[in-house]
């Protein structure tokens, strides 16, 4: 069985376009660019008991808040590491946000941004990542 050079050259350009495709696609997903929470404008606004009222009360909370930049103010309950909790709600501190931890107390009201990751309904808390103080 033979192969015309008309259809050889087809091959090697459709190889020559698959590489050149799959090239870009792999520089695209490793290099571009992270998600930066805390510089973005937060999609809601509200309080720790707020947004434990809301996952408490509706079973469309996750839907509502997950992956989205969520704002929250309360009262600092723990300090553990780089995690600061507000009642239920954890939140890991982005590692640009070391230094200012040192400052804060159990008891203190504070704003805190960051993405809201998941909800534990066992333990009934709330996970939020990325988080920098406001």
């Amino acid at each position: 069985m033979k192969i015309s050079k008309t259809t050889k050259r087809i091959l090697v350009a459709i190889v020559l376009v698959g590489l050149v495709f799959g090239s870009w696609a792999v520089w695209y997903v490793f290099y571009k660019p992270h998600r930066n929470v805390g510089s973005e404008e937060a999609t809601y606004t509200l309080s720790a008991q707020d947004l434990s009222k809301a996952f408490a009360t509706d079973t469309t909370a996750m839907a509502k808040y997950i992956d989205k930049a969520v704002l929250i103010n309360g009262a600092i309950t723990n300090i553990e590491g780089d995690h600061i909790s507000l009642d239920n709600i954890i939140c890991n501190m982005d590692s640009t946000e070391t230094a200012k931890l040192g400052s804060l107390k159990v008891g203190e009201n504070v704003k805190i941004q960051g993405r809201l990751t998941t909800y534990n309904d066992l333990m009934e808390e709330i996970m939020m990542d990325q988080c920098v103080l406001k």
